[in-house]
């Protein structure tokens, strides 16, 4: 026979009491992830493009710095070497006697490549030339007509003619405000035919018989200077300060001395055929056996 066990009695929990209240509990909110799109791949292409391009704009910089300092570089070093030929030319004027007179022309001839090279040194090198053709050929100190006047030689030296050569021929338009100085200077039958002496300062010069046919000397300082005999058939005087110049059986056909000033000047004998004369001031001036 089975026998059965009395099964245990259940306890029960005990309640709580009827004034004690449990706390609520809170629930904590739910915090929903935002839904995002489908992932996108990577354009490796387009990346590499991007990174390409900055590279070769950090290159294109970094060439551009490179190539400024290299000019910056280059310039200095180019006015130094400029400094040194202006320095070598002179220094071979500065050489006297015949037996350095082929010194002396290529000192003459390196400055004026040096002046065409470099235009910010051309002004220098008309006032190097103009002071060496000064300081070798000064003019006598008595004038013409006076006694004990000494004429300047026939020519002048084949250097100082070089000199004269350069100067008339310079480009200009690098002046920069420079003026040829010639200023009592000894330069009788000088060969200045068609050169440029614009504005130039021939105060007191003695270029007694020089060759100046059409040359240019507008507006150039002629005071006091020596003409007698010269050669200025169509030359360019307008506007030129020739106060009491001596132009004694000067030769002026078809000059251009419009404007020009030839107060007290001796014209005595000059040929002024043909001659451009409007606005020329001739107050004092001696025309005594004057061609016009």
């Amino acid at each position: 026979m089975r026998s059965y066990r009395t099964p245990r009695p259940v306890r029960a929990l005990p309640s709580a009491p009827p004034h004690v209240v449990r706390p609520a509990r809170l629930r904590r909110p739910i915090r929903r992830r935002p839904r995002l799109g489908p992932r996108r791949a990577w354009n490796w292409t387009a990346v590499a493009s991007l990174l390409a391009a900055t590279a070769a704009g950090a290159g294109v910089v970094f060439t551009g710095l490179s190539l400024q300092a290299t000019r910056e570089q280059n310039a200095v070093t180019e006015q130094g070497q400029l400094t040194d030929r202006f320095t070598k030319a002179v220094d071979q004027l500065d050489r006297i006697g015949a037996d350095h007179l082929q010194a002396r022309l290529g000192g003459i001839y390196a400055l004026e490549r040096l002046a065409r090279d470099s235009p910010r040194d051309h002004p220098t090198v008309i006032e190097a030339l103009s002071a060496y053709v000064r300081s070798t050929t000064p003019r006598r100190p008595n004038d013409p007509g006076t006694p004990g006047y000494a004429p300047c030689p026939e020519q002048p030296a084949v250097d100082v003619q070089a000199a004269l050569t350069v100067l008339g021929r310079r480009d200009t338009g690098h002046d920069q405000g420079t003026r040829v100085d010639l200023t009592e200077t000894c330069l009788g039958r000088a060969k200045l035919a068609g050169a440029d002496l614009d504005g130039a300062d021939l105060a007191d010069a003695d270029l007694g018989g020089a060759d100046l046919g059409v040359a240019d000397f507008t507006g150039a300082d002629l005071r006091g200077a020596n003409l007698s005999r010269a050669y200025l058939e169509g030359a360019v005087l307008a506007g030129a300060d020739i106060y009491s110049a001596y132009l004694t059986g000067t030769n002026l056909r078809g000059a251009n001395l419009e404007g020009a000033n030839l107060t007290d000047a001796n014209l005595t004998s000059a040929n002024l055929t043909d001659a451009y004369l409007e606005g020329a001031v001739l107050a004092g001036a001696n025309l005594t056996d004057t061609r016009r």
